[in-house]
């Protein structure tokens, strides 16, 4: 196979000429300005190390995407894509060389590629839900594109790379052929870029079938000199044929491919002679009209395979794909295909979404951004019959129609499994999507690499990584719906069967202990009995101890039986501990923090307090030397106990953060 990398201008020592090959490559395409694109070449050829093969790499990426009819920007970020995966440079710079659309691109098609696709292990993850793997993949690739020039970017990567994998290990060449067919290629389909369609097919059938691949193109292959022979004459005859019933048309042969051979020959169960696409051409004409007009002339000329007729004209496949196939029995007694479309037909057959997407800035206020990627959402939307070949019957289009209506989002592990959770899915939730002890004994998390709270958000594209304890179970905090530990309804009700399963005994003491911890924190005397008693009446308990045991349990918040008992608390203010602010006097409260010092503590306490709008006024502290714990006294206008009981809350859930409460 050619590439665009073997058939660029070279230097005298051999190595690219940037100059020529930008030249070339705008002639080409007139649409594309040349000093950006020269400007990204000498900017890769001038990194240290890797610059050569990285221009290398480069250049036949940008040919590609040039070929696709993408704009200048898709262009430079085809260029500079390598480097940028590597981490040799980053996106920032990027912005700052070549624009924001540049590096906007780089970063979302970036994304996509975080994940090792289909690394499937033994893993109990991969062993209960090998299945939903690609699903959950081509969800997640749909859910980053955010732009169409990104995901034909990626898809031209991916070709890239299917061809320069013949020189890869037999590990890698299996696993990245895995993901063109079971995921690009599909993907490709959607969005009806066939030019990249059909060469992610057959690459990824050449390496995951080797032997099938070789047969079919030895078989084609050694009667090729004839076969092309014969398609040339018909090419001559038909052409003539249609010119004189005054039908201005282009015929030739069309390209056979491989995979496309292959899947006939297995859904038919036939061999390669009856296969009627080994042979084939394809008529391109001006108008609708003309196509239904050859149509008319070829049947005349040849007896017809009704069983192989499709009007895709008249009735478009889902992914806007149109033309007219037939099959005929040709002037030597042999099968042929034949394809008739208009010329516009054509180029959106071979462009799909490229062709589709107007670049050029003097359309851009006649299809608006918006209009446009309504436009991919619908085409990506809809289903593709062949994909039952290969996933298990699943209708794509209802799963991702699923997906945009259920707002998911899709994470992966360390080892490349994507999990999909609902949006605004934590840490936590991970753990427990992952397996039920994982989120049992979760007691830290890293995403992307970087320490974050169990009660974060996720973000689709993130990779998470869950710390566990050796034993124990979950923390009852995670319960309490203002702390925001758990979205998924599966992780709130894993972590309420283990409290649930718990002594009796057990859930009454930690009901007791969880009011007694809020009111210390507080500064403010443990409620009386008479305050417990109105407290469960009011919550429809048969008695305090009921009302305990369900606070214990999770079954009832933390939050519902406080404000009852702090309403009470404030009106009687003489059993507080620290006497309430006289509001009209002073607006002041003060509360201490201890964590383990480490930077960044006092910026994560200081956010937190903006993000619940709550002015820091003043801070100081110290650090203990021989526990090296950090003690932080902060003063914030004083918001009434029940809030104040919320913040203290919220400040215990800082990373490290082992004590929060009011002082003096």
């Amino acid at each position: 196979m050619v590439t665009a990398r073997e058939e660029a201008p070279r230097l005298q020592d051999g190595s690219v000429d940037g100059h020529a090959w930008t030249q070339l490559l705008t002639e080409n395409h007139k649409h594309l300005n040349a000093e950006p694109i020269l400007a990204a070449c000498e900017f890769v050829r001038s990194l240290p190390h890797r610059g050569e093969i990285y221009l290398e790499n480069g250049i036949e990426l940008a040919g590609l995407v040039a070929d696709l009819e993408m704009d200048t920007s898709s262009v430079v970020a085809a260029l500079t894509y390598r480097p940028v995966r590597a981490q040799d440079v980053n996106v920032s710079e990027m912005a700052s060389l070549f624009g924001a659309d540049v590096a906007h691109l780089l970063e979302d098609v970036a994304s996509m590629a975080t994940a090792s696709i289909l690394e499937m292990t033994n893993a109990r993850l991969q062993t209960s839900e090998r299945r939903d793997q690609v699903a959950n993949v081509r969800h997640m690739l749909i859910s980053l594109i955010n732009d169409a020039r990104v995901a034909v970017l990626k898809l031209a990567e991916r070709v890239v790379a299917l061809r320069a994998a013949k020189n890869s290990s037999e590990d890698r060449k299996q696993r990245i052929a895995r993901e063109a067919h079971l995921i690009f290629a599909p993907l490709a389909n959607r969005l009806g870029v066939w030019q990249l369609k059909w060469e992610l097919e057959d690459l990824s059938l050449r390496y995951l079938v080797p032997d099938v691949y070789m047969a079919i193109a030895k078989q084609l292959d050694g009667r090729r000199a004839e076969r092309e022979r014969r398609v040339a004459d018909i090419v001559e005859a038909l052409e003539q044929q249609l010119r004189s019933q005054g039908i201005d048309a282009s015929v030739t042969g069309r390209a056979k491919h491989i995979y496309s051979i292959w899947r006939k020959m297995q859904a038919k169960n036939v061999g390669i002679d009856q296969v009627h696409d080994v042979r084939a051409v394809r008529v391109l004409v001006d108008t609708i009209a003309q196509c239904y007009a050859a149509l008319g002339v070829i049947h005349t000329q040849w007896r017809h395979i009704p069983s192989e007729f499709d009007d895709y004209i008249a009735a478009p496949k889902e992914n806007g794909y149109r033309s007219i196939h037939t099959a005929v029995l040709g002037p030597d007694g042999l099968t042929l295909e034949v394809q008739i479309r208009t010329r516009e037909m054509h180029q959106e057959a071979e462009l799909g979404v490229c062709a589709h997407w107007a670049y050029k800035e003097s359309d851009s206020e006649e299809r608006p951004f918006s209009e446009k990627l309504n436009w991919l959402r619908q085409v990506v939307e809809l289903g593709d019959e062949s994909l039952s070949a290969t996933n298990g019957g699943e209708d794509f289009g209802a799963e991702l129609q699923q997906l945009f209506e259920e707002e998911r989002i899709f994470v992966y592990t360390p080892a490349g499994h994507v999990v999909d959770l609902t949006r605004g899915a934590t840490p936590l939730d991970f753990a427990y999507r992952v397996h039920t002890e994982v989120g049992h004994r979760c007691r830290e998390a890293l995403v992307n690499g970087r320490p974050a709270p169990l009660n974060s958000r996720l973000e689709t594209g993130q990779q998470v990584e869950v710390l566990t304890a050796d034993e124990g179970g979950p923390q009852r905090r995670w319960l309490e719906p203002h702390l925001g530990f758990v979205h998924t309804s599966r992780a709130r009700q894993k972590i309420h069967e283990w409290f649930r399963s718990r002594d009796f005994e057990v859930n009454l003491e930690e009901g007791r202990a969880l009011v007694a911890e809020v009111f210390s924190d507080l500064g403010v005397a443990a409620p009386s009995s008479l305050m417990w008693q109105n407290a469960a009446r009011e919550l429809a308990f048969a008695g305090v101890t009921e009302m305990l045991v369900a606070l214990g349990a999770g079954d009832l918040s933390v939050v519902e039986v406080i404000d009852l008992l702090i309403a009470e608390k404030l009106e009687s203010p003489q059993l507080s501990l620290i006497p309430e602010p006289d509001i009209e006097a002073s607006k002041i409260c003060r509360l201490e923090v201890k964590s383990p010092d480490r930077d960044g503590l006092l910026l994560d306490i200081a956010t937190l307090l903006a993000e619940e709008e709550i002015p820091l006024l003043a801070n100081w502290g110290r650090v203990d030397r021989e526990s090296g714990c950090a003690i932080i006294t902060l003063e914030i206008p004083f918001p009434g106990l029940k809030a104040l009981a919320g913040i203290v809350d919220q400040l215990k859930c800082v990373e490290g953060v082992t004590q929060a409460r009011r002082v003096p």
